[in-house]
């Protein structure tokens, strides 16, 4: 039985017979409203994503994703060493990262860039973040909406790093500041919430039928993260269909709504609930902590 499924524990009618389905004889399959819906066995669907519709929205126009490779997790301490972005109209830039001596990075981090090749091959940090930082602004004052998987921590890293060194942060580039956003997670999230399995974007990205071959590398992301948006907005009309400024402001609520679910669901575990920018702070460099025996 796929993943997704599960045994029915009570009783109900079949949705396609309307015939009653014993109790712990059916297929219970996620609904397109939220909540579980009965199946028989032979009349089960295989889960899948609803159909990409034609309707106009954000989803059409020409959007802007970016993507980070960093030394660790900790957006206050750890450096960015590459950047990626790619635009719906076939455009990209990378940027390869110097980010100075005296670092380490973390070793669960999977994009293979070496602190050697970074600080041999990479432009210094603060020229690439300046140039990185304009180009985005330049994007944001179209006014479309920036793609960023995980948004709070991608943004909090930048805006981190800019602050580090003496540059002005993005957020205070425009008169909206990091405004309007686009994070395909919370979108995700949303549309889908009792989807069961993870929600990494290699594996909702495969969900939904979007390439996606290196996982890690900042350019693939970054290009995994502008489809898979794109193919959200076109299967869930209700997102798609939403104002730029409305979509912005939407995942703001939803995002909330999410971390207090979760916090619900697991009290010991307290979930940031600010979208799309954490706390901005330039920290000094510790080196990442042992791993455990």
């Amino acid at each position: 039985m796929n993943a997704t499924t599960r045994t029915n524990q009570y009783e109900g009618p079949c949705l396609v017979c309307g015939e009653i389905v014993p109790a712990g004889q059916g297929v219970l399959l996620p609904g397109g409203h939220g909540g579980w819906e009965v199946y028989h066995p032979e009349h089960a669907r295989e889960p899948a994503p609803p159909p990409r519709g034609g309707h106009p929205g954000w989803h059409r126009r020409r959007l802007m994703a970016v993507d980070i490779a960093t030394t660790g997790n900790r957006t206050g301490i750890d450096r960015i060493l590459a950047v990626a972005v790619r635009t719906t109209d076939g455009q990209s830039r990378d940027w390869l990262i110097d980010p100075g001596p005296g670092l380490a990075i973390d070793p669960g981090k999977t994009h293979g860039i070496t602190l050697d090749r970074a600080c041999a091959d990479g432009v210094p940090a603060s020229a690439a973040l300046e140039e990185l930082a304009a180009h985005l602004a330049g994007h944001l004052a179209t006014k479309d909406p920036l793609i960023v998987w995980h948004a709070p921590y991608v943004l909090t890293f930048l805006e981190s790093e800019l602050l580090r060194h003496g540059l002005r942060v993005l957020s205070d580039r425009r008169p909206a500041g990091l405004f309007p956003i686009c994070d395909p997670l919370i979108l995700d999230r949303h549309v889908d919430r009792f989807r069961s399995g993870g929600r990494a974007l290699e594996t909702v990205a495969e969900w939904y039928g979007v390439p996606h071959d290196r996982d890690g590398k900042p350019g693939s992301d970054a290009e995994a993260a502008l489809v898979l948006a794109q193919v959200l907005g076109a299967c869930h009309a209700s997102v798609g269909r939403l104002s730029r400024p409305a979509l912005h402001y939407e995942q703001v609520r939803w995002r909330e709504e999410q971390a207090r679910e979760a916090e619900e669901f697991d009290p010991s575990r307290k979930r940031d609930h600010r979208w799309p920018l954490g706390t901005v702070e330039a920290l000094p460099w510790e080196p990442p902590a042992a791993a455990g025996p």
